[in-house]
C-alpha cells in the first residue's frame, strides 16, 4: 500500500477537542451534569466513542483536502 494518510498534529488536536466536546454533550444528555464519578466516567466513555467514530471520517477529509490542494497547485 503506497498511499499513506498523513496524520498531522493539528488533525489530532482538532479531533481531541471535538471528541471532548461531543463527550461532554453526550454525557450531559445521559446523566444530569454533576461532579460525580459516574458523570466523569460517562464523559470519558463518550469521548472515546466520539473519537473512535470520527477518526476515519477526519482522515478521509484530510485526503480530500490534500488532493484539492495538489490539484490547485498544479493548475497555477
Amino acid at each position: 500500500m503506497a498511499d499513506e494518510v498523513p496524520v498531522k498534529r493539528t488533525d489530532l488536536l482538532i479531533l481531541a477537542a471535538v471528541s471532548l466536546f461531543g463527550g461532554v454533550l453526550l454525557a450531559s444528555v445521559m446523566l444530569s451534569p454533576a461532579l460525580s464519578p459516574p458523570y466523569i466516567s460517562a464523559i470519558l466513555a463518550s469521548t472515546m466513542l466520539v473519537a473512535f467514530f470520527l477518526f476515519i471520517p477526519a482522515m478521509g477529509i484530510r485526503l480530500f483536502v490534500d488532493d484539492w490542494r495538489e490539484e490547485d497547485a498544479e493548475q497555477h
